[in-house]
């Protein structure tokens, strides 16, 4: 039996013919049936598509249906139920991690949240929520950047109580009232493991190094400082300029995170 179009399917059962066995099963052939093709639809979940065999794909991506190789397609991987959209050059151009459809508030067992979704480009399985397998090109970079404290010279916290290893990037700002002259910009490293203390244990605060890139436009008055603050293996980074800029006046500030390993488990993996 064979699929057949439909000029040539009404040409079977056209009036004086005599349909054969199969012409029924070329008409049978040629529509949809849900069970063996994979389709279905419903009013809870629409369209419904499931693989055949063991590809995994379920949609596929023609410039022209007779040609041999699709443009793109769209498969569920048969090992990790990841998503993914390729093509016959690159299989996973993107893919997107099964956790993606887990419930991303808190689990009922232990207390313990769930996976949250990661989306891969040119990766199979992707590790984050974003990991991508090649050079990413962007206008600009930005952490955490809805944070702002009081330009007053005091110290503010921009962390939470940290224990642990820990590195941030910072990068912050602040400009003083119209024609002051007063502006400063501050890009730093900061880094710490465990908060070591004491003047001889940790001379000159060398063991939590804060590496910190200056500009301004007036005297060093107006400079933005950071400090590693805390007692015992609780601690916290906080950020001031050297003066007060007046009222009204806020620091600006970005914090990226850098290192995700606190306690250091992976290294005894």
């Amino acid at each position: 039996m064979a699929k057949k179009n439909r000029e040539t399917l009404k040409n079977y059962f056209k009036n004086g013919s005599l349909p054969s066995e199969d012409s029924f099963g070329d008409l049978i052939d040629s529509n949809l049936n849900v069970i063996d093709e994979g389709f279905d639809k419903s009013v809870e979940e629409g369209l419904k598509v499931s693989a055949l065999g063991d590809s995994g794909k379920l949609i596929s991506f023609f410039k022209n249906i007779p040609l041999r190789n699709p443009l793109w397609f769209v498969k569920v991987d048969p090992k990790t139920d990841n998503l993914l959209i390729g093509n016959p050059k690159n299989e996973n151009a993107f893919s997107l991690s099964q956790d993606a459809l887990a419930d991303t508030e808190v689990s009922t067992e232990a207390n313990c949240p769930a996976e949250k979704a990661k989306v891969g480009i040119n990766k199979k399985t992707p590790e984050w929520e974003l990991d991508v397998g090649g050079v990413v090109r962007a206008e600009g970079r930005i952490g955490i950047s809805d944070k702002e404290v009081a330009a007053d010279g005091k110290w503010h916290r921009i962390t939470d109580a940290l224990t642990g290893c820990h590195a941030f990037e910072v990068m912050a700002g602040v400009g003083g009232p119209k024609k002051a002259g007063k502006y400063a910009l501050l890009h730093a490293y900061a880094l710490n493991t465990y908060n070591p203390k004491g003047w001889f244990f940790n001379f000159f605060n060398l063991k939590k190094r804060i590496k910190p890139h200056h500009a301004y436009y007036r005297s060093m008055s107006d400079k933005l400082k950071l400090r590693w603050v805390g007692e015992n293996r609780r601690y916290f980074l906080e950020l001031r300029t050297n003066s007060d800029y007046g009222d009204d006046i806020w620091i600006k500030y970005s914090l990226t995170k850098l290192w995700f390993d606190e306690e250091m488990k992976e290294s005894r993996s």
